[in-house]
């Protein structure tokens, strides 16, 4: 039978063994490193603004959607979620957008994932050519009417108005 009172490599500077059993770590405790100081704490700036902020399943969850389908237009190049180092994909306000522009596509116009993938490329040029126009008329009367314009193109085209 196995001698519990050894203490199996831990010394006793060791915090885990201050702790009962099965209690887990302090944030400060976790990855710290025995007799190191706690680490500083990293504030994140309030402007500072997160561009991946739903895992999958979450925006599977905010879009009635099976997270297969999500991997499906991932695949198909339709979006593009960020990664973190783990590997995970992490969808922001701008993709969940786009997904429900590809659904609105698919479900109200009836396109398949061809036609998806040409409207969004052409929604795409019409917003950079948008922007450069707008930023060609900053300071203008013609910038409200490149605005105006565009967006009377959207609803022509019947595709959701820009937010």
């Amino acid at each position: 039978m196995r001698d519990r009172s050894r203490t199996s490599g831990r010394s006793d500077n060791d915090n885990s063994s201050q702790r009962p059993r099965g209690v887990p770590l302090s944030r400060s405790q976790q990855g710290q490193a025995v007799g190191q100081p706690p680490r500083a704490r990293v504030s994140l700036n309030p402007d500072l603004e997160l561009s991946g902020v739903y895992i999958i399943s979450v925006a599977a969850r905010i879009l009635d959607m099976h997270p297969q389908t999500l991997r499906k237009y991932e695949r198909l190049g339709l979006i593009n979620p960020d990664r973190t180092g783990g590997m995970l994909r992490l969808y922001s306000r701008e993709d969940i957008r786009k997904i429900m522009l590809i659904r609105h596509l698919m479900d109200n116009l009836g396109l398949n994932l061809a036609g998806v993938e040409f409207v969004l490329t052409l929604v795409d040029n019409l917003l950079g050519m948008s922007e450069r126009l707008s930023a060609a008329a900053q300071g203008t009367s013609l910038k409200a009417a490149i605005d105006q314009e565009m967006s009377q193109l959207f609803r022509d085209l019947n595709l959701p108005p820009e937010e």
